[in-house]
């Protein structure tokens, strides 16, 4: 039997819950972005992103949610782990993909 913690959780927790949860949907919709980028390019024969940087987005986008999905279901460690995650996530592609 397991027990439900009644508990709040801490203002914090939500907060950093809530601003890794933004950057998910925001790496997210880049990645769908990036996918209308590539298609609209394809069919008018210009060069686009290329696929290698949409799957580099999506793959991203995939593994920030997951990340975030686990930091909603959790709590203590897990919130703050997954949430450092999603924003490592949205900073190593920013950094690979767009600034270098």
């Amino acid at each position: 039997m397991t027990m439900v913690e009644s508990r709040p959780e801490p203002r914090l927790a939500r907060l950093w819950r809530g601003v890794s949860g933004a950057l998910a949907v925001g790496l997210a919709l880049l990645a769908l972005a990036m996918i209308g980028v590539q298609v609209y390019a394809s069919v008018h024969d210009l060069p686009g992103p290329g696929l290698d940087v949409v799957l580099g987005h999506v793959a991203a986008a995939v593994a920030a949610v997951v990340a975030q999905v686990v930091a909603d279901r959790k709590r203590g460690a897990a919130v703050a782990v997954c949430g450092l995650v999603v924003v490592l996530l949205v900073a190593v592609t920013l950094w690979f993909f767009w600034w270098a």
